[in-house]
């Protein structure tokens, strides 16, 4: 019974494929476009700069100048120090990317990774500045109000999380000379792998809101709903709606601090394997998304927008 269902979904979705292939393949390009162009130059130096940086221990003088922070204000391992301040600069999922690296380098514990990975959750400050402020909402001030809200709705999750008990990892210093060429072959190799499965995972999330959107009518001023589902195909809906700018900018605040499952399942992949619970994680982004549009909020009225 269960192989005739899935025989049966298989083919409906193959149907809606050829049916709407059109509108699919137009989205597919969208989807190369928005990776080539806005995603993968954010991230590819920043990818890349980790894996030199954690392989020369690096993460040693980070560690021994914000550890301390980092330890006494979030209860997490020295180490996060580098993974907070990598996240910050260039945005989800590399987080998870940096953790995950830290991780298999014996620099933080599943301990760690569980608890960074519910509050280092920073889109690219660039990309909330300059493609929402500037170009979606028309206005750079409300980009700033967006940053300042979902960055400091993230840091407030991480207090929440401070409870839990956590084991410092120390390492004995051992300093090994590493050939430079084979580090940055290792490191582009991991790079390139990570960029692929995120290309893979947001053409085939935009192709889902694509075949939604051929078989279900939703009004243009609702349609920034895909948003929880992949962020810039909601947030381009969201800046073509009637709403509001003072609405619009809410809303945006919280798709951003969402993420939307494109982000979670790129998160997710890249951490395979590692025994980390999808649904703290989700409850995380909700609070996320309501703290930001509440401080969002808060901020518009003050500045009076």
């Amino acid at each position: 019974m269960k192989r005739i269902i899935s025989i049966a979904i298989f083919s409906v979705v193959i149907f809606l494929i050829l049916y709407n292939s059109y509108d699919i393949m137009d989205n597919i390009r969208f989807a190369f476009s928005l990776c080539a162009n806005n995603l993968f130059p954010s991230l590819i130096p920043f990818m890349l700069l980790s894996n030199i940086l954690i392989n020369y221990n690096f993460i040693d003088d980070i560690s021994n100048t914000l550890g301390n922070i980092m330890n006494k204000v979030f209860k997490v391992s020295k180490n996060c120090s580098f993974a907070l301040i990598m996240s910050m600069l260039s945005g989800t999922p590399s987080n998870s990317k940096y953790l995950k690296d830290l991780y298999d380098n014996n620099l933080i514990s599943i301990s760690d990774v569980r608890k960074c990975l519910n509050f280092c959750h920073f889109t690219n400050p660039i990309f909330i500045l300059g493609t929402i402020g500037y170009t979606f909402l028309g206005n750079k001030r409300l980009g700033l109000i967006i940053l300042i809200s979902h960055f400091l709705s993230s840091i407030i999750i991480g207090l929440f999380n401070r409870k839990d008990n956590f084991i410092d990892i120390k390492r004995d210093e051992v300093k090994v000379k590493k050939n430079f060429i084979k580090v940055l072959k290792d490191s582009i190799n991991n790079t390139a792998v990570t960029l692929l499965l995120i290309l893979g995972i947001i053409t085939t999330t935009i192709i889902i809101t694509c075949i939604i959107d051929n078989i279900v009518y939703i009004d243009d001023n609702y349609k920034f709903l895909y948003g929880l589902i992949e962020i810039t195909q909601g947030l381009k809906y969201l800046s073509l709606s009637n709403l509001s700018i003072y609405v619009k900018t809410i809303i945006a605040s919280f798709i951003i601090s969402f993420g939307g499952i494109s982000i979670h399942a790129q998160v997710f992949s890249i951490l395979d394997n590692k025994k980390i619970r999808y649904m703290p994680y989700l409850l995380s982004r909700i609070i996320h998304g309501i703290i930001s549009s509440i401080i969002t909020i808060i901020l518009l009225t003050i500045y009076h927008i």
